[in-house]
Parts: C-alpha cells; structure tokens; sequence
C-alpha cells in the first residue's frame, strides 16, 4: 500500500484529473476519429496521386515507385503539424480561463499544489493529447520506413521534434489562459504569440535579402533556431536528401568561419532549435505561474 501511494504522489494532481476526464470523455475520443479521419483522406489522396502520377509517366520500376512512398511521411508529417498548431491552442485555452469561468480557480489555488505545478500541470496534459494523436498516426508515417526505405531512426526524431513543439505550443496557450479570462480571447493571442515567433525571427534574413551582403547572410538564419517550423523544413530537407540545409548556403559567403560550418550541421541545428524551445517554454510557464498567484487571480 505504501508503494502505491508513493507512485501516486509522483504523478502530478493537475494531470491526474485531466487524464480521469479525456479516458472518460467521447469528445476527445471523436476528436481522435476525426483527426485520423482526416489522416486517412491524405494517406488515400496521395495513393491516387501516385498511381496516377505513375500511369501517367509511365513509371513500371518497383524502385521508382517504392522511392515514391517517401512522400507519406513528408505530406502526412507537415499535415499533423499544421494540425497540431491548430488544436493546441484550443485545447491549452481553457486550461485556466476554464477554470475562472467555472469558479473553480480559487478552489484549486487554495489546495497545497504550487502554481508552478499547475502550470506544468495543465501543459503536461495537453502535451499528453496531442502525443496520443501524433503516436496514433504513426501507423501511416511507417509505410514511408517499410516500403520507401527510410531510417526508423527519423520516425524517432520526428516523434521528438513533435514532442518538443507540443510542450513550446502549449506552455505558450497555458499562459495566454492565465492571461484571458475568456477562452476565445486565449487562442487568438496565442496564435498572434505563434505569428510572432515564426515572423520574427525571418526579419534578419529579410533584411539581409533586401540589402544583398552576402557575408552577413550566414548570421541572420541564427536567430531561426528559435522557429520550430524552421527546424521541422531543415529536419525534412536534411534527413529525406542526405544533405545539410545550411551548407550550401553557408559556402556562399567569403567569411570562412568555423562557427558557420558548426551550425551547418543538421543535427547540431536540429540540437540546438531543441534546447531554445524549450528555453521558451520554460519562460512561458515561468511567466504563466506568476499570473497564477492569488493576487492575480
């Protein structure tokens, strides 16, 4: 008995709950079929896009057309993120302006869990949905592994870059709903926070477009390692073609420094994107927590 109370008491009481109420809940569960639904009209438009992209070229080779089922895990890979944009923020709006509407914000303020706690609490959760719908379309992805030839090892790595992206997106809707006291309002500024990220880090590239100096052009992709959707075109590019994104880019420049060949790196970008996310998050959940203290409830 001992041992299972202890187990218990690891797990966080924020996450508990919400876990009690989705295994519960036939919302989430037509949530799920939908979104596979919506996978599945993807995996059957891309069959017919082969077989007729094949009939019409002429394409007989095994080789040709087994190369041809890489394109799942690129299509139905870019398809999950789009939607996992789209239901974070729904899911993470309510986190806390849910609980203002309801009146249970004070109740749960006034138990021994910390805010931080449930700030993590209610990211956790949501990063906890969002990974049952990315694991469960890991059966479509695996055709571009059986049949196109491609490593497991990338499934792994999108599986993580997905993981990391969730706990980004949903730390930034946790604190836009201690922000909001209304739902609605939550996801629009999350989604203005996303615009802004994604947006703002190609201004220094845009820049450098506009002014043409080619040795400065190396510096302003850095601050793209903030952008997630960045390291999901570089993951792509550089796993799916053999070949680094960057390097080509990089040798452009007469400025022959060590430190440009370093982050031409595929996985040394991929790395290093990983950690600022998460940095990121963790400035939301901080920020998020201190929205959460009773004075500011």
């Amino acid at each position: 008995m001992n041992n299972v109370k202890t187990s218990k008491s690891i797990v966080n009481p924020i996450v508990r709950k919400d876990l009690k109420v989705i295994s519960r809940s036939m919302k989430f569960s037509w949530g799920l079929f939908a979104y596979e639904a919506i996978l599945a009209l993807i995996f059957l438009f891309i069959m017919l896009t082969i077989r007729s992209v094949g009939s019409y070229s002429g394409i007989r080779s095994n080789t040709d057309v087994y190369e041809a089922y890489i394109s799942f895990f690129l299509v139905i890979g870019i398809a999950q993120l789009i939607m996992i944009s789209l239901i974070i923020p729904i899911i993470t709006a309510s986190s806390i302006s849910g609980e203002r509407e309801r009146q249970t914000l004070d109740v749960m303020l006034t138990t021994t869990t910390s805010a931080p706690a449930i700030i993590i609490g209610k990211v956790s959760s949501a990063v906890f949905r969002v990974m049952i719908f990315v694991v469960a379309s890991v059966p479509l992805m695996a055709i571009s592994f059986i049949m196109g030839g491609l490593s497991w090892l990338m499934l792994l790595e999108y599986t993580v870059l997905a993981f990391v992206y969730a706990i980004m997106a949903g730390s930034i809707g946790t604190f836009c709903s201690s922000v909001c006291r209304k739902s609605i309002p939550a996801i629009i500024m999350s989604y203005v926070i996303y615009g802004t990220i994604y947006g703002i880090t190609y201004v220094p590239l845009l820049l450098v477009a506009i002014l043409g100096d080619i040795d400065d052009a190396v510096w302003s992709f850095l601050p793209l390692a903030f952008n997630p959707v960045q390291s999901f075109i570089v993951f792509f590019y550089g796993r799916m073609t053999g070949e680094s994104l960057y390097e080509e880019i990089y040798s452009y420049g007469t400025n022959n420094n060590p430190i440009f060949e370093f982050f031409g790196s595929t996985t040394v970008w991929l790395i290093i994107s990983v950690i600022l996310q998460l940095g990121i998050a963790a400035f939301f959940i901080w920020m998020a927590s201190l929205r959460l203290k009773p004075r500011n409830k």
